[in-house]
């Protein structure tokens, strides 16, 4: 082959994004999950206990060794094994890896070594508010072909050791047909699971059990007929909240507040305004008022409370904690909304083309 054919051929193939995991949202919040409940439960648990040290009078065991040896697990845990259960474990286990790490951050910036360095908090946060971003961005595109006939060949390594369920099977099937894989191995692919038998799941994962106690319960809340009554109510309650979070920081004249304060009660005021927003648009679309209430909590976490915790760090850690709740109902409601959305728009459809061939 010639020299430029050679470099036509090698300008033709076009760089791949690295193909992600159908489960990454549900391991990597996970892993999240698990690094905010380890600082918060260290920071909680070494003030309870008056910050003791562990190794005597000549030594001092930091737990961020714990740390690495738990994110060491977690790798190796991810690189050796091929069960599905070692994902879950990993992500247990380098989440509470990184939130013992991150803890001790304070210690790595200082030069005399201090753990209470003020400012630790709030890089341990931005840490926090980057990894959660990352999250997101990950989560947020669609699945491509590709990455749709990796999903299905991980549903097949599943079957291979009876962990396939009928429903993660519709569920990676559905996807294959959306993504529109045609290729020779997606068609390969989607016979072999076809005619896999699933295993039948005696117990579902919690998660799953509390996504379908929560349904039971939204459901008939929905359509209740005081529910958006009692929406505006725990707006209002929520309202009430920051408006003390305000007068508390204002309990002594805005010319005392710093420059952190203000910025915290001007992000305060703007998440509240999503909330007002969200409201209105309550009465058209539940689903577009719920993003609006995402916004201002996302708000919240993401930018108001970096600021509260330059002043008031332990009000900031029990506003994360509620906030990350919080988050996460609107989260799963979102998510609920929409799959409801999308098969009353199917039934419609199925419906109108079941008139139409009457009518013909």
């Amino acid at each position: 082959m010639a020299d430029g054919e050679k470099a036509g051929a090698s300008h033709s193939v076009k760089p791949r994004r690295p193909a992600r995991s159908y489960d990454l949202h549900q391991q990597l919040t996970l892993l999240f999950v698990c690094a905010v409940a380890t600082v918060v439960f260290t920071r909680g648990f070494l003030a309870a206990t008056g910050y003791p040290q562990v190794g005597g009078s000549k030594l001092h065991i930091a737990h961020v060794l714990w740390g690495g040896l738990l994110l060491l697990a977690a790798l190796l845990t991810t690189l050796a094994f091929l069960s599905p259960a070692a994902k879950p474990i990993a992500a247990v286990m380098g989440g509470v890896g990184f939130g013992l790490f991150i803890d001790e951050v304070g210690k790595f910036v200082t030069k005399d070594v201090n753990y209470f360095y003020r400012p630790a908090i709030a890089i341990i946060y931005v840490c926090f508010v980057v990894l959660f971003g990352v999250i997101r961005w990950l989560s947020s595109r669609g699945f491509t072909a590709q990455e749709a006939t990796l999903s299905g060949l991980d549903a097949l390594q599943r079957a291979a050791v009876g962990a396939l369920s009928a429903e993660r099977r519709t569920h990676i099937l559905t996807l294959m047909d959306r993504t529109g894989t045609e290729s020779p191995l997606a068609q390969s692919v989607r016979e072999l699971l076809e005619r896999t038998a699933a295993e039948p799941e005696p117990r579902p994962p919690l998660t799953q059990r509390l996504s379908r106690a929560l349904a039971r319960l939204w459901i008939p809340l929905t359509e209740h007929r005081l529910f958006r009554l009692g929406v505006f109510a725990v707006l209002g309650v929520a309202a009430a909240i920051s408006a003390a979070e305000a007068g508390w920081l204002l309990r002594d004249g805005l010319s005392h507040l710093s420059f952190s304060q203000r910025a915290f009660t001007l992000t305060t005021i703007v998440a509240d305004l999503a909330l007002l927003i969200g409201a209105v648009r309550l009465s058209r679309s539940l689903l577009s008022a719920l993003h609006w209430y995402d916004h201002a909590v996302l708000l919240e976490i993401t930018v108001g409370q970096i600021f509260l915790y330059t002043s008031e760090q332990l009000a900031a850690t029990l506003n994360l904690v509620a906030l990350l709740i919080v988050w996460s109902l609107i989260h799963w409601t979102i998510q609920f909304e929409t799959a409801r959305q999308f098969t009353r728009a199917a039934a419609n459809e199925g419906a109108t083309a079941a008139a139409l061939t009457s009518a013909r």
